[in-house]
């Protein structure tokens, strides 16, 4: 059997990667010059600029089957986070998983004693639940905003906290987005640790594309149209040329998927700019950094090169800062409203600008109910499969998770 994949992002590669473990012959088509999609890491002066802030979860159940955590030397963020609010700061974590934030946990006036003991209420009914956030069951889907108040967390507890925390997650201060995302995410961190891969983020699709025959993957490939004879989808057009195949997965993010296929596939999206600056070294640990003040323009900042400090030339220091709007800012005030806000947490410091990144896809909106709607991975067209994090939801495991899915989508 030949499949052709449409897409060398996470859902098309790990496609890739089962279904040539089943004995397909299998051949990516990538229109841009590399793997990963939207997880993607550049060098740039030495520093490793990932596309985007992200992270992975090792407790993700699905992805973690496809990867050599090993290999891809893995390095964790401290638990927790150090809450920002002007140059007032302090920390909130789990003093279980991280003891020496256990004093200032309970100093901390972000959350009540109640707030923390019902957070602990919170992560223990989460403790069962589904292989993605879209698999999520048990409890009725509301936003994130109203679950919360339902458990009777305070209003500065949620401000303080998750709007700046899962802002991050979400790409959505709001917390408008599924409670089941909240749900699932907040499993993945009570059972395992954020991390990163110590050569950046690209690492994980890079590892995924090593699995694969030396030439399965043609970058700099866009797929021009699909082949059809009659209903079935029997091949790709590449740059006028005609390739076959006996099914044809298309692994791209929801628009391309939708102009590509003329398959119904999720509206709406999120995004955010990620920035780049260059600094002496702040001294903020391995923690996430967030943004409480309203109005903030950087929601959550951190000085990866202390996560993993191949991320910096020796000696210099990469902080990594998110704002959830200004995508059509010019560079420049982008760069000195990012400035602004740092320059409150740590007065006197020097934040010199590397580069920036507007990502307005970021992930595909997941409002209250959206994944009971969701496509399946198999369509009504013969010979079309579908892969992508929006059959599942925006997670790095969701969209292992529709690879894997779109593998045996085409199997049967």
């Amino acid at each position: 059997m030949k499949v052709i994949i449409v897409g060398a992002g996470l859902a098309g590669l790990t496609c890739a990667k089962v279904l040539g473990e089943r004995g397909a012959e299998v051949a990516v088509f990538e229109a841009s010059d590399g793997v990963g999609g939207r997880v993607r890491t550049d060098e740039h002066d030495g520093f490793l600029l990932d596309r985007g802030f992200q992270v992975y979860f090792t407790s993700y159940p699905v992805s973690k089957k496809h990867l050599d955590y090993g290999a891809l030397d893995l390095r964790a963020f401290d638990p927790g986070a150090a809450i920002h609010r002007g140059p007032e700061s302090s920390v909130l974590s789990d003093p279980f998983r991280d003891p020496k934030a256990l004093v200032p946990s309970l100093l901390s006036d972000a959350a009540t004693l109640g707030d923390k003991l019902r957070t602990l209420d919170l992560a223990a009914r989460t403790v069962r639940g589904g292989i993605s956030a879209g698999a999520e069951n048990g409890e009725p889907d509301t936003s994130t905003l109203q679950y919360l108040r339902a458990a009777g967390l305070s209003e500065r507890y949620i401000d303080s906290f998750f709007r700046p925390f899962y802002g991050g997650i979400f790409l959505n201060r709001g917390l408008s987005t599924s409670s089941r995302v909240l749900r699932f995410t907040l499993r993945m961190l009570a059972t395992g640790s954020t991390v990163v891969p110590a050569l950046g983020m690209g690492g994980i699709p890079r590892q995924l594309a090593s699995r694969l025959p030396e030439d399965a993957v043609s970058l700099n490939s866009p797929v021009e149209a699909l082949l059809r004879e009659g209903e079935r989808v029997v091949g790709v057009r590449v740059a006028g040329e005609e390739h076959e195949a006996d099914a044809v997965v298309v692994a791209t993010d929801a628009p391309a998927a939708g102009t590509l296929t003329g398959e119904a596939v999720p509206e709406g999206a999120v995004g955010e700019v990620c920035l780049y600056y260059e600094t002496d070294g702040l001294g903020s640990g391995k923690k996430i950094l967030l943004n409480a003040k309203d109005g903030a323009f950087v929601n959550n900042a951190v000085e990866i090169s202390n996560v993993s400090e191949k991320y910096a030339p020796p000696g210099r220091h990469l902080l990594s800062a998110v704002a959830l709007t200004g995508l059509d800012l010019p560079d420049e005030e982008l760069y000195r409203r990012g400035i602004e806000d740092l320059s409150r947490w740590y007065p006197g410091a020097d934040f010199r600008p590397l580069a920036l990144y507007r990502i307005p896809y970021g992930q595909f909106a997941q409002p209250p109910g959206i994944h009971d709607s969701l496509p399946e991975n198999g369509t009504q067209t013969p010979g079309l499969v579908l892969a992508g994090e929006y059959t599942e939801d925006a997670s790095i495991n969701g969209s292992m998770l529709s690879g894997e899915k779109a593998a045996e989508a085409v199997l049967t």
